[in-house]
């Protein structure tokens, strides 16, 4: 299974950067635009890795299908880059790099989220959570970007839980997560210029 995930993991990291490379000329061009800007940002790629991990049939089988994922997205990237450009990003491939590192542990905890108990809504609020404090400011802006992330949010909040009750655990620790990375700007920490 994990071998399916590595070829979606190139699949997904080559349509970025070909996105990447489309010009932004006309309304097709803007809307490749948008979509290319949404792949560079962590909101769509934290989106997948939940989905990824919630569905593995273990957590350990979750960490291991997000990690192989995040392996051949960044693998495709990053080779297409430096074949197509002749140059290769060193510190934006370090930085991905470590976040793909981490994402087996992450996706090891976000698998528990779609169980019952206060647990199991702390690990669903995570992700939830960060895409909350990523998107919110789209009530201001109307960035398309944001409004991407708002929307993977509410995804995940309608699809993690179970029931009513865990709704409402999952929406209490949803929005401590999201004043927690929102007032202690935890993520520019961990993701820096990403």
């Amino acid at each position: 299974m994990f071998l399916l995930f590595f070829v979606l993991g190139i699949l997904s990291g080559f349509l970025a950067k070909y996105i990447d490379t489309i010009s932004s000329n006309g309304i097709i061009g803007s809307l490749i635009n948008i979509i290319s800007n949404i792949s560079s940002r962590i909101g769509m790629w934290v989106f997948i890795a939940t989905i990824i991990a919630a569905w593995s049939r273990t957590p350990k089988a979750g960490a291991i299908n997000v990690f192989t994922f995040f392996l051949g997205m960044l693998l495709a990237y990053y080779i297409y880059s430096m074949k197509l450009f002749n140059f290769f990003p060193t510190y934006y491939f370090i930085r991905w790099g470590l976040i793909a590192l981490l994402s087996p542990l992450v996706a090891y905890i976000v698998w528990f989220s779609r169980g019952n108990g206060w647990i199991a809504a702390l690990c669903a609020a995570l992700p939830i959570g960060l895409l909350v404090s990523e998107g919110y400011n789209f009530f201001y802006t109307f960035s398309p970007v944001s409004g991407f992330d708002l929307i993977a949010a509410i995804i995940l909040f309608c699809i993690l839980p179970k029931n009513k009750y865990q709704y409402f655990k999952v929406l209490i620790f949803t929005a401590l997560t999201s004043v927690f990375l929102s007032k202690f700007d935890l993520l520019s920490y961990i993701i820096g210029g990403l």
